[in-house]
């Protein structure tokens, strides 16, 4: 397809959108706060209210008064917040004449800029438990829409978006709860090897659930390797990986990768083309496939996953020369004996 006919079809689209409400379907795991708030309510049509109704077409909008500004999603309970998607508009020169921020581009362009940087965190009670990362709006002018997905991995009642100066403005905001501690079928290896383990990136960190660690092994001269060793045999179903994403606050950081996009691309490259593979003790009984890691650089997170559909008591991370880097390995599978009932 051509850009023109694309960019035909692309206005086609969004005109039948607009010509009704927009309504968004209920996300699989998607948890339902008791209760939404906001700091400074700048217009009684931007209550924070709208910020979960489901309904595209409107958005909350809070201010900043005294250096803060805030919009609170309360839940009934402590849930494991898996991921937070926030959903933003794109421009589009027709959607709005009598609105500021869309009668024109450097209008759009500046209230998107008027509405960035916006934290977005995990809560229980008032305190706070984690940050997801920082809510980061491109222009979107190219997209037919944008929805920005943060990965959180943190346990909370309350997720809580904030910032110091400007304005904070979501047209809808999805939390998801599929509980990562423990994902349906998933197996817990009973020890995790490295070969060669660099500086305090232990093999106990392929596994903790933290996505802020990660287990490394590297040796530019031998083979390197990293083994999840389960107690008995199991089908092992797929091996889920999770890798960083690159974000641009990750400028003036401590680590080279994390200091430019090209050193991370860099990294990315030495990272990769990881063999995945299913062992019975020490005989290959299948390659899962490559780990190939992709720059994600407008990715708000990184998930590899490898159908493997193999029997073994372990999985094996490999490479001739080089790094291995896990954030978290997540195996799949069911015990041997129960293919047999």
């Amino acid at each position: 397809m051509n850009s023109s006919r694309g960019a035909w079809l692309f206005l086609v689209a969004l005109m039948v959108a607009k010509a009704a409400i927009k309504k968004r379907a209920d996300c699989v795991a998607e948890i339902t706060p008791t209760s939404v708030s906001q700091g400074d309510t700048l217009y009684k049509h931007d209550a924070a209210i709208y910020a979960t109704d489901k309904d595209l077409s409107t958005a909350s909008k809070t201010g900043t008064k005294n250096g803060a500004g805030w919009l609170k999603l309360q839940f009934d309970r402590t849930y494991f917040l898996h991921k937070i998607k926030i959903y933003y508009r794109f421009y589009t020169n027709w959607y709005d004449s009598t609105n500021l921020c869309a009668e024109n581009l450097d209008s759009f362009k500046s209230c998107v800029d008027d509405h960035n940087n916006v934290d977005v965190s995990a809560y229980q009670g008032e305190v706070k438990q984690k940050s997801s990362g920082t809510l980061q709006l491109t222009y979107g002018l190219e997209q037919s829409d944008q929805i920005y997905t943060l990965l959180c991995m943190a346990e909370g009642d309350t997720v809580k978006l904030s910032k110091s100066t400007g304005v904070i403005m979501v047209y809808e905001v999805v939390v998801i709860s599929t509980d990562r501690r423990k994902e349906v079928a998933e197996i817990t290896p009973t020890s995790v090897v490295l070969k060669q383990t660099e500086a305090n990136h232990i093999a106990a960190r392929a596994i903790d659930k933290d996505l802020s660690t990660a287990a490394v092994t590297f040796n530019e001269h031998e083979a390197v390797w990293l083994k999840l060793k389960f107690e008995k045999t199991y089908l092992m179903h797929k091996i889920i990986i999770y890798y960083k994403f690159y974000n641009y606050w990750y400028f003036g950081s401590k680590s080279w990768c994390d200091q430019s996009v090209d050193n991370f691309k860099t990294c990315l490259n030495i990272d990769s083309n990881v063999d995945v593979s299913v062992y019975q003790g020490d005989v290959k009984q299948k390659s899962c496939g490559t780990l190939q890691l992709t720059y994600g650089l407008e990715q708000s997170d990184q998930i590899y996953t490898l159908l493997c559909m193999a029997e073994g008591d372990t999985v094996k991370f490999s490479k001739s020369t080089g790094t291995i880097v896990l954030f978290d390995v997540v195996v799949i599978g069911r015990c041997k004996c129960a293919l047999t009932t």
